[in-house]
């Protein structure tokens, strides 16, 4: 008897995992399926809170500054997470585009992640590193652009794809390394950049 119900807690936990394992793959397809809205909107929501902070660096106390430093890495943090998130997304899809995409945000992200560091170094810090921080925040923001710009305007018909063209090396603005602009293809196969979500609209 007590061999039988030991079997049957087993079995139960492993049924248990394995739903639960389940649920999380469903999970992930879904987030997967919606992106690279949600991770936009992670980033821009985190970049506005870069931008408010910013100035509260060369302002204030050094309470009010060492809180602005601290608001500034979470949403650097919160940046890189959705940029890799992204990343690796494009690459099990095998996008190239998109994960170069990604890559670039991501590492402009850490960027500025090391300019901050270098600018709040107390004694060690300079003027020049205060600059550094200031172009890291600008390229990092003009690289987010070039990905998501007229994504969110976007109208697609009944079962068409969304896609980023990339843009022709010469067309490029000052500050972007990669560029893409937002289109509506007819199948997936016709995306030569990386796709977004299929939208229907009604």
């Amino acid at each position: 008897m007590r061999v039988t119900r030991a079997a049957a807690i087993g079995a139960l936990i492993v049924f248990s995992m394995a739903g639960e394992s389940q649920q999380r793959r469903r999970t992930a397809a879904r987030t997967s399926l919606a992106e690279p809205a949600r991770s936009f909107g992670v980033i821009d929501r985190n970049l506005t809170i870069l931008g408010q902070k910013q100035a509260e660096l060369s302002g204030g106390d050094a309470s009010a500054r060492a809180q602005a430093t601290r608001s500034i890495k979470r949403a650097l943090a919160a940046i890189q997470r959705a940029s890799g998130r992204l990343e690796f997304i494009y690459e099990r899809r095998h996008e190239p585009f998109g994960r170069r995409m990604f890559s670039t945000l991501k590492v402009r992200a850490q960027y500025v992640g090391r300019s901050l560091e270098a600018s709040t170094g107390g004694a060690s810090a300079s003027a020049a590193h205060g600059r550094d921080l200031n172009g890291g925040i600008v390229s990092l923001v003009t690289q987010f652009q070039a990905a998501s710009a007229g994504f969110s305007a976007l109208r697609c018909e009944p079962g068409q794809f969304t896609c980023c063209s990339p843009k022709r090396k010469e067309d490029l603005r000052p500050g972007e390394s990669l560029a893409c602009r937002w289109m509506c293809v007819s199948a997936a196969t016709a995306c030569h950049g990386f796709r977004g979500p299929r939208l229907i609209h009604r």
